[in-house]
């Protein structure tokens, strides 16, 4: 623990000024979300039906999308509890720290979690032609079991280490402490690595798919790479440049969580003290809790309809944005003598 002479307890300059770059960053991925949450809110809510401008829930990758800005916005607020051990000097045990350690491990489990659900919706729409039905109750089952195991996953932490100090000081801020490395594997390591792992196994294929058009063919146990006919190809050239935006988020989430991956792998002996440079850690943390920052961005520079329109796009099934109603469009232009 932190208590070794190995591991000093006050903090110095540099490791509060690292500390506080932290805090910044994690407070524009707070602030990013939050707003990018409300306008969601607000737009669902309050504007008018059918306006062009209203974001409604009609694909899967929307519920996904919802569920990764709010895992995006917990596991940014668990970064900006660190200014509480900036003002102190020392990270110390309590409540606040026990807060700290359950939000950075939902945040950064429901993250995982909701990238790799949206890779993999990416990666069966676009590679194996799958078109889900909207009205489907995937999307909803697949978030309520992210959730619900987030839930789990920390219920059962406090049910089997009731009267021990399992989310306490690391060194640097609050987690999981060091006497339970296989619980910090399990439960938030091995999630961020699949995602990372099956993120950048899947890139091939659908990069494929995309870069010669074409899709996959099973046949029960055989499988074939079909070239997709012109008409084919026409029709689904809106969905490929949606598609090639949509990779884009599985992409940040692997360069944001690799770096910090690999300090983590690297990081505790066993008394707990980061053997990791703190530079190194800082530079990690920073491209980590930008995470929610990137995603809003990306969001918001992909998605062009986000900003007021008279146009009604296409629709598809890795449709991200919102739009308005045909009908709703074809009236208006009928009242205004189709100007």
């Amino acid at each position: 623990m932190s208590g070794d002479e190995r591991c000093p307890t006050r903090f110095d300059f540099g490791v509060r000024l690292g500390l506080v770059f932290i805090v910044e960053t994690a407070c524009l991925s707070a602030i990013a979300s939050a707003a990018l949450l409300v306008y969601i809110g607000y737009s669902a809510a309050k504007i008018r039906r059918n306006a062009a401008r209203k974001w409604t829930v009609t694909t899967h990758v929307h519920w996904y999308f919802l569920s990764l800005l709010v895992s995006e916005l917990i596991q940014a607020i668990g970064g900006i509890i660190n200014v509480k051990w900036i003002a102190d000097a020392e990270v110390t045990q309590g409540g606040v720290c026990t807060a700290q350690g359950v939000l950075k491990q939902s945040g950064d489990v429901g993250v995982a979690l909701a990238v790799l659900a949206i890779a993999l919706h990416t990666f069966f729409t676009l590679v194996f032609r799958w078109r889900p039905d909207p009205a489907s109750k995937l999307p909803l089952l697949v978030v309520s079991a992210i959730w619900i195991a987030i839930a789990l996953i920390i219920g059962i932490s406090f049910a089997t280490h009731r009267h021990k100090v399992y989310y306490g000081d690391t060194q640097y801020w609050c987690w999981i402490t060091s006497e339970y490395p296989v619980q910090r594997i399990v439960l938030e390591y091995l999630w961020m690595w699949i995602t990372a792992f099956v993120n950048i196994a899947l890139y091939i294929p659908m990069a494929l798919a995309i870069l010669y058009d074409a899709t996959v063919a099973v046949n029960g146990w055989h499988v074939r790479i079909v070239k997709n006919p012109k008409t084919y190809r026409d029709d689904r050239r809106l969905e490929m440049r949606i598609a090639i935006k949509m990779l884009v988020y599985p992409a940040v989430y692997t360069i944001t969580v690799l770096p910090i991956a690999i300090c983590r792998f690297l990081g505790f002996d066993s008394q707990g003290c980061s053997r990791v440079p703190w530079p190194a850690t800082v530079f990690a943390d920073l491209i980590f809790a930008s995470s929610g920052f990137f995603n809003v961005l990306l969001y918001t520079v992909t998605r062009p309809n986000l900003r007021p329109h008279r146009k009604t796009p296409e629709r598809s099934t890795l449709m991200l944005t919102p739009h308005s109603d045909p009908g709703t469009a074809s009236s208006t232009l009928s009242k205004r003598g189709g100007s």
